[in-house]
């Protein structure tokens, strides 16, 4: 009975997490694709390519601003309860003022430069998001993120387009208003975790490589609208962009069950509860390959009708939308396995596959992206998906030695 009920305990509360996990990033997931829909709706494609192709800079530098001290957090939280907190927010400013000043030097684009100090917004809402994490508080964070803010930026986004018109500087402001919202209310939740600042050495080196793992992560994610905003036009940038949002909300799955399941498996591994974790591991992934092919398989059978909610000029993505989702089906199918690495003291692993399939990623794209345009770039994300995922699980597979479906 004493063995019991700790393991029931865990467990009921790991699922309760996961609960509020999926409804807090569904929400966010369906207030972005209604924003999405709004903008396009009202702004077309060429004006909601170029808004894309600034935050996805703007995204990219983030992860540099944030260091992997979100994850860092995850990891030390449990153990160092708010030692390294203001050290990691104090980091995470001096890295976005480094960042915005070299960004406006070195851009000719007016509305990049615009945007470029959202990448302090950015990147300490995912500090926050780590500190909400590793405390089991997701409900909190979510309610914020992914209702309020992006409800006020839907509604500021309808309200300046009827006060200025299809002018794209709007959308920046609306988005500036939302993060500057969400931040306020963390900050004001949060304040009494912001104790006096501790240098750690250690805590930073445990980081380092989550920043090289998280902005290789990022780039694979981002190349694609990258590249495609650079070799084509912001018209099929936008296009792009809607097919990721369709392609990733079939990965929500897995973002909902990394939220829990990296402090989960961080407390059981400090806890030495070992073969828990491996069966957390296995059953849970199991359980996200069958309900992610599910979904893939109506997201491919109905592509067109659901690129065609956003205007039919997205239609033409059609077959992009399908390589993107295969793709996002093997990543969850496999499920958290750079999770287990990185919360197991093994962060490096990530680094280095990742930096490997960063470069399959550029390769494919400088060679599909003139000939077959957004297919191309679609194609070539699911191969770089699909190596990717198979090297984390083949890590997993043999430093656990475990073995989640029947065959491999």
């Amino acid at each position: 009975m004493k063995n019991f009920m700790p393991k029931r305990i865990t467990s009921n509360l790991f699922l309760t997490r996961l609960i509020e996990a999926f409804f807090g990033k569904g929400s966010y997931i369906v207030f972005t694709l209604i924003f999405s829909i709004v903008t396009t709706r009202l702004y077309g494609a060429e004006i909601f390519g170029k808004y894309s192709y600034a935050f996805t800079l703007v995204s990219l530098l983030m992860v540099v601003a944030k260091f992997g001290m979100d994850t860092g957090f995850v990891y030390s939280i449990p153990r160092n309860k708010n030692k390294h907190i203001s050290m990691g927010f104090l980091v995470n400013l001096l890295m976005s003022i480094v960042l915005i000043c070299t960004g406006l030097l070195f851009t000719n684009d007016y509305f990049v430069k615009i945007m470029l100090p959202l990448i302090w917004c950015l990147s300490i809402e995912q500090l926050f998001f780590g500190i909400y994490r590793s405390k089991g508080e997701i409900k909190k964070y979510f309610f914020v993120n992914g209702f309020l803010a992006m409800l006020l930026r839907i509604f500021l986004v309808l309200v300046f387009y009827f006060l200025t018109g299809k002018n794209p500087f709007s959308i920046a402001i609306a988005v500036y208003i939302s993060f500057i919202f969400s931040i306020t209310v963390y900050f004001f939740q949060n304040k009494s975790n912001f104790k006096r600042i501790v240098l750690d050495k250690d805590f930073l080196k445990y980081s380092f490589p989550l920043l090289f793992s998280g902005i290789l992560g990022t780039l694979i994610g981002k190349t694609d609208i990258l590249m495609i905003g650079n070799m084509l036009t912001n018209r099929d940038v936008g296009i792009y962009q809607i097919i990721l949002q369709l392609s990733n909300s079939v990965a929500i799955l897995l973002v909902v069950f990394n939220t829990v399941f990296a402090p989960q498996i961080s407390t059981l591994y400090h806890e030495q509860r070992h073969e828990d974790m491996k069966q957390l591991y296995i059953k849970t992934t199991r359980l996200l390959a069958i309900v992610s092919f599910l979904i893939t398989l109506t997201l491919i059978l109905g592509n067109a009708f659901f690129l065609n909610v956003f205007g039919t000029e997205f239609i033409e993505g059609d077959n992009a939308l399908i390589f993107r989702s295969i793709g996002q089906f093997i990543n969850i199918s496999v499920g958290g396995v750079w999770i287990m690495l990185s919360m197991t003291g093994a962060p490096h692993f990530q680094m280095y596959s990742n930096f490997g399939a960063l470069t399959i990623n550029i390769v494919l794209n400088l060679l599909l992206i003139p000939k077959y345009g957004i297919s191309g770039a679609a194609f070539a994300s699911m191969i770089t998906i699909i190596v990717t995922n198979a090297i984390g699980y083949i890590l997993v597979s043999r430093k656990f030695k475990i073995k989640v479906f029947k065959f491999f």
